[in-house]
């Protein structure tokens, strides 16, 4: 089947989505939610996520539940494959395109199960959508693109991440344990990053000075699960500015980013949560195209140096690049994020 039945569909059809794998690609997705459910106002509307990402879904008003797969015994894997199969859903879209995703979507026997047409396990869809007459360019425009072909109109196309109040109250309980007013003016970095795409710590360090004599702001480091060391290997380099450390889950992450005045970070997940929040942003790129995976929104802007080597991938990555010393972020110079801020946060500095 090459189009979606619409009109072959109960008045209220129960519908799964399924998007696993990275943040970025979680935060793309919520821009599909709210057009769904105005195109099938009666629907009951499941989302699918990997447990990391439950943080960016969780509060979406127009999500009816989340299921959160985690890859834990087999056991519990063959419970939770069950269920799927359990809930009978009507309706089930594919937006992983991966193995994993496509074998969910077929044990849950749908009448209707969506699919990109060439996707890897395209053969266990019944419904095959093609959408390259719609030429999508970035991954957001892909996700979209399937969801429009299932006849759903779009007003904007615009990612969405609702913040509970408790998670607002806890950040700011967390901001005064660090010795921080939730009330006082101040900018996020994010160092985190993989080895091969990582800027040096000592520039880091700089940055926060000059961050805090041209704008009198604070620095609070933030970084992902795990990547407590990064910031631990920045902070000594710190001599003239005052900065403060939080590491926490990404729903309070996210209540104090949107605190923030602006935010430098990497390309990464980090990147596209913090512009879905409306955040002013800086966003580093090294070895990917800053033109496929710039965050979508006028709030963001980027910094790069152009290198013969990127975009590179696993096969011809260099072996400087695997140690940590990667060129394409060493050639970005402390000036160029400055320069990419005052873009950012216009605002008054002090001389």
């Amino acid at each position: 089947m090459l189009s979606f039945p619409r009109e072959k569909l109960p008045k209220n059809p129960k519908i799964l989505i399924i998007k696993l794998r990275s943040i970025g690609d979680v935060v793309y997705n919520t821009a599909v939610y709210t057009p769904l459910k105005k195109s099938f106002p009666g629907c009951h509307l499941t989302v699918l996520v990997e447990h990391f990402s439950l943080d960016i879904v969780r509060n979406h008003p127009d999500i009816d539940r989340v299921l959160s797969f985690e890859k834990k015994s087999w056991l519990h894997q063959i419970g939770f494959y069950y269920r799927l199969f359990a809930d009978r859903y009507d309706v089930v879209i594919d937006m992983h395109e991966g193995t994993r995703g496509a074998v969910m979507c077929f044990v849950t026997q749908a009448a209707y199960r969506v699919g990109h047409k060439f996707a890897k396990r395209s053969f266990l869809y019944n419904v095959k959508l093609k959408f390259g007459d719609l030429h999508p360019k970035q991954p957001i425009d892909y996700q979209v693109a399937l969801i429009k072909k299932m006849g759903v109109e779009f007003e904007e196309i615009a990612p969405s991440i609702y913040i509970r109040e408790s998670a607002r109250t806890k950040a700011d309980k967390l901001l005064l344990s660090e010795g921080m007013d939730p009330r006082e003016l101040f900018c996020i970095l994010h160092p985190g990053a993989k080895s091969y795409d990582r800027w040096e710590a000592e520039k880091f360090a700089q940055l926060a000075e000059r961050i805090y004599a041209q704008h009198h702001l604070k620095t609070l480091w933030t970084c992902g699960p795990g990547q407590e060391l990064m910031v631990d290997e920045i902070t000594p380099h710190i001599k003239n500015a005052p900065y403060a450390f939080i590491s926490t889950n990404l729903e309070t992450l996210g209540a104090i980013t949107q605190k923030a005045q602006f935010v430098v970070c990497h390309d990464g997940g980090y990147m596209h949560f913090a512009s879905a929040l409306g955040v002013p942003l800086v966003g580093l790129f090294g070895w990917t195209n800053p033109k496929t995976w710039r965050p979508p929104g006028k709030n963001a802007t980027i910094v790069s140096k152009e290198i013969e080597c990127r975009p590179c991938n696993r096969q011809t990555r260099k072996e400087a690049c695997w140690n940590g010393r990667p060129e394409c972020k060493s050639l970005i110079s402390v000036e160029d994020i400055l320069s990419a801020i005052a873009e950012v946060y216009p605002k008054n500095t002090i001389d």
